[in-house]
């Protein structure tokens, strides 16, 4: 069964791998991820001094099956003072086309190019990595499979008959919708108590946030799960790893990364990557941070990550 999350309090030593993991990488890093002012501000005058504006998709444009209030006019807006936008989502379970289609009948006028998810860096990542033309297992919906499963007809040992899934390599990790209780958990189960797979981890969120107030496991939290039980290495490509903001590097080269506003409702992945790029951050309170609001500075400190800015909603 499908773990639910009352307290985000039990995310705290599972997030803090990530900074852990990209302050390794950069000793700067960690001191600047606390020089954040934590100011409060409004969107619509906050986003006029950037000249690129970085949206995450869930608890910022919508939650569950809500669209956050006002969002799509703040959207309309952006493209009315011509200001560049992209959507920058830890989506590996639903196409660009899907993700895309989804936002227009919620009032949002996204032009496919614009909507960039984490699932669409996995093959260039692959092709430069020491996993290029390996069998790898894909856990992930029939979705993840169709988008975003390189060379899946030859390297995807899903799609092999018998027992042709044991022939993988590596996990890359794109969804939990039909892992827990189903055929993917046997196997992956299986083939992690024989070897400890590397997981390459499409979507490093731990949880969405539900429209009751409780948080729904996703991908990120199932990964952790394999790495504690079963002692996996992993690479992160999702947000806050740098594979997915590689692709906002290579479509604006000549960027000031000062002057890019990354805008998420997540502190362990949309404030804490953007800050690991040198953009400028800005924290919604209207997704994953929604319940500790009233105590954001001390969630902050607890997580070591403070935002530069701060907003209700994009739509406030």
């Amino acid at each position: 069964m499908k773990p639910t999350i009352h307290d985000t309090a039990q995310l705290t030593a599972l997030y803090g791998r990530y900074r852990a993991e990209l302050c390794a990488r950069d000793p700067q890093l960690s001191e600047f991820l606390l020089r954040g002012a934590l100011q409060q501000v409004c969107f619509a005058e906050l986003v006029q001094h950037f000249d690129l504006v970085l949206l995450d998709a869930f608890g910022v444009l919508y939650r569950g099956k809500q669209v956050i209030p006002g969002a799509p006019a703040a959207v309309a807006r952006l493209y009315q003072q011509g200001i560049p936008l992209r959507v920058v989502s830890n989506n590996a379970s639903q196409t660009p086309q899907r993700l895309q289609q989804q936002l227009q009948t919620m009032g949002f006028g996204f032009a496919l190019a614009e909507v960039w998810t984490s699932g669409m860096v996995i093959a260039d990542y692959l092709a430069d990595s020491p996993w290029r033309g390996q069998p790898y297992y894909l856990v992930g919906s029939a979705e993840s499979l169709l988008a975003y499963a390189p060379e899946a007809p030859h390297l995807c040992v899903n799609l092999r008959p018998g027992e042709g899934w044991r022939e993988a390599r590596f996990l890359l990790m794109c969804s939990n919708r039909d892992y827990y209780g189903q055929k993917q958990q046997f196997q992956v189960e299986a083939l992690l108590a024989q070897q400890p797979l590397p997981v390459l981890l499409a979507n490093p969120d731990l949880v969405t946030p539900d429209e009751d107030g409780t948080f729904s496991v996703v991908a990120g939290y199932t990964a952790a799960d394999w790495v504690d039980r079963y002692r996996c290495p992993w690479v992160g490509l999702g947000k806050p790893f740098a594979p997915l903001y590689a692709r906002v590097r290579a479509a604006f080269p000549g960027l000031d990364p000062r002057r890019c506003l990354m805008v998420g409702d997540t502190l362990d992945t949309d404030i804490l990557g953007g800050a690991a790029q040198g953009f400028a951050t800005c924290l919604t309170l209207s997704g994953a941070c929604a319940q500790d609001a009233h105590r954001l500075p001390e969630l902050c400190r607890e997580r070591g990550i403070f935002p530069d800015f701060v907003v209700p909603s994009i739509g406030a």
